[in-house]
């Protein structure tokens, strides 16, 4: 996989940076979006089951780290399809696939406008110490890449 392929990829379902909200995003490209409470270890998950791509969410989450989430498990959904992917609340992983969905993150909510957001720094008190690491760590990995 490669920086172009994202690229291109992200100007594509965004359609070219007009399509901003992450639910709609999914739904324009046949990803159901499920939330439910799964306690304190999974943030999220991407499936693909009978033809079906599916993410499941964590109710738990702040918004703003749901979205971090959301559009993680939105580029396993582009970039490894066929495969499942958990988001745990312990940390990044640091394997191939888990570095492209994570750069492919960062560039979809930079396009969308997430790191902008004038709520994300207004209510950057009320984050928890695990969603201001999350945001920190996305924030500096947009700059290492691929």
């Amino acid at each position: 996989m490669n920086k172009d392929f994202i690229n291109r990829k992200i100007n594509e379902i965004t359609k070219c940076g007009s399509l901003t909200n992450l639910y709609e995003i999914a739904k324009a490209n046949n990803i159901i979006v499920y939330e439910d409470y799964w306690g304190t270890t999974t943030a999220g998950a991407y499936h693909y089951q009978y033809r079906m791509k599916i993410i499941m969410l964590n109710t738990a989450l702040s918004y703003f780290h749901k979205m971090i989430v959301l559009a993680h498990e939105i580029a396993h959904a582009f970039l490894h399809p066929y495969e499942e992917a958990n988001f745990s609340l312990i940390g990044l992983k640091k394997d191939t696939k888990e570095i492209e969905a994570n750069y492919f993150t960062c560039k979809l909510l930079d396009v969308i406008g997430f790191w902008d957001n004038d709520e994300l720094c207004i209510y950057e008190t009320e984050l928890s110490k695990t969603d201001r690491g999350f945001i920190d760590t996305y924030r500096n990995y947009i700059n290492v890449g691929i």
